[in-house]
């Protein structure tokens, strides 16, 4: 009887106790429009506790429920991201059902003062006159050189020996921000083997030049741009890079003030000595069955090296006219020497032993300077130019063969060369571009240039 008492004292127990249990509930919509605001995060907090103690999701419906409280005194708090929290005021549960109607969300509009858009340009940029790679965006050649971006621009090909051509044409003129060099002059394999594809901003390729480029008879143009900064203050930048045929290296140093500005670069490239091995074994006969064996072992050491360097001042009065200087100093060399040993060994005659060494080596200096105006009227791609460029360089190719028979002390045979030459070049160009249309453009100008070059081969 006892146990029966105390089993019906406990369930008495449990029904009170879930008579006690309340429910809260409501709808949460956008303020603005009135539409439901789907998975809304609704949160019941008891005065006085930080802690929430039940929460809810609300879903197509925008109803929310939320029960198995306690009597007391909660409020709700609403998340959703991109609105403001909404927060009620205390409600009273007393084993009820709470209806908290509808809540609505305000949109949490945020004034921004400024926004800034940054887009990089594609890789490859077709315009009116030229097509233009975007080296700087090939993050895969900044290891490299120049000539390693040269074989990824269209319609620009190179072959093994660095020779370049431009749709199948190897007469193509080569620039540097718009201007000639008489660095290009001197061998050009070497020049783009020794500039650092880091310090290239872009390559603009222009398959039908205009008067102003001194373009007939040529295939076309290469125009190299190397990268500036704009950025106010000081900066500077380090770049390194090794491999084992090819080191490069570059140091940039920007100074800005307002519409002042003054920039300095260093880079270098060197190819360490790489050495080729040379193996030639060569049987023959002749037609009185006499053979004659030739055997020649020998190798080749070769390396080169080269450097650019430069300083630029830009100054911009107003917003459409602009003044620039700069003046650079550039040097590039190589060296290869071999050595030969060689073999004749034909049957019924004394073989004949001799050993061949060969040095051949080149050197280049240039020096560039220029000053150039630019003015720009309010309509888009009208503009008006004015350049003075002016270069001067030394180059000298030598090369030196002798060869030592049967181990003779004197030279059986021997060849020797030395070229050394001078170039000195002057340009003076005004020119005037009209844009017509966006696919059509109207250019004229003048251009009188001095050139001057000497060679003396002994």
């Amino acid at each position: 009887m006892k146990w029966i008492t105390m089993v019906l004292m406990i369930l008495s127990a449990s029904l009170a106790m879930a008579q006690n249990k309340g429910r809260i509930t409501g709808k949460v919509v956008d303020a603005a429009n009135k539409t439901a605001v789907d998975y809304a995060t609704v949160s019941v907090f008891a005065k006085g506790n930080p802690k929430p103690t039940g929460g809810a999701v609300t879903d197509g419906s925008r109803i929310f429920n939320i029960d198995q409280l306690q009597d007391g005194q909660y409020y709700i708090v609403v998340n959703f991201m991109g609105y403001q929290t909404y927060t009620s005021a205390d409600v009273t549960i007393t084993q009820n059902k709470v209806d908290l109607g509808i809540i609505n969300l305000t949109a949490a509009n945020k004034q921004l003062t400024e926004v800034t858009v940054t887009a990089k340009p594609p890789m490859v940029e077709n315009k009116i006159d030229k097509m233009v790679y975007n080296a700087a965006n090939d993050l895969t050649s900044q290891g490299g050189v120049a000539i390693d971006i040269l074989k990824k621009v269209p319609q620009v090909s190179v072959d093994i020996d660095g020779n370049v051509e431009l749709q199948g044409n190897s007469s193509v003129r080569f620039l540097i921000n718009g201007k000639p060099s008489t660095v290009f002059g001197s061998s050009l394999p070497d020049v783009l083997a020794s500039l650092p594809a880091s310090q290239i901003k872009s390559i603009e390729v222009i398959t039908s030049p205009g008067a102003k480029y001194d373009a007939e008879g040529l295939g076309g143009i290469i125009n190299i741009i190397l990268k500036d900064n704009k950025i106010l203050g000081i900066n500077g930048n380090v770049n390194l890079s090794a491999g084992t045929r090819r080191e490069n290296g570059s140091a940039n140093l920007n100074i800005r003030n307002g519409n002042f500005g003054v920039s300095a670069f260093f880079s270098g490239n060197a190819q360490i000595n790489t050495r080729t091995l040379n193996l030639n074994d060569r049987t023959s006969t002749d037609a009185s069955g006499n053979t004659t064996r030739l055997i020649q072992d020998g190798s080749s050491n070769f390396r080169r090296a080269g450097y650019e360097s430069g300083i630029n001042l830009d100054w911009s009065p107003t917003r459409n006219d602009n003044f620039t200087g700069s003046f650079g100093i550039d040097h590039f060399s190589n060296r290869n020497e071999g050595i030969t040993m060689q073999q004749q060994l034909t049957t019924g005659m004394a073989d004949v032993l001799s050993n061949r060494t060969s040095l051949s080596k080149f050197s280049a200096n240039s020096y560039d300077w220029s000053m150039a105006y630019k003015h720009k009227f309010k309509r888009d791609g009208q503009e008006l130019d004015v350049l003075y460029t002016a270069s001067a360089g030394r180059n000298n190719s030598a090369y030196d063969q002798q060869q030592v028979y049967n181990g003779q002390t004197d030279p059986f045979a021997a060849s020797s060369s030395n070229n050394p030459g001078r170039d000195r070049e002057t340009n003076i160009s005004i020119d005037y571009t009209h844009p017509l249309s966006k696919l059509c453009c109207w250019k004229q100008g003048l251009k009188p240039y001095y050139r001057i070059l000497t060679a003396r081969p002994t």
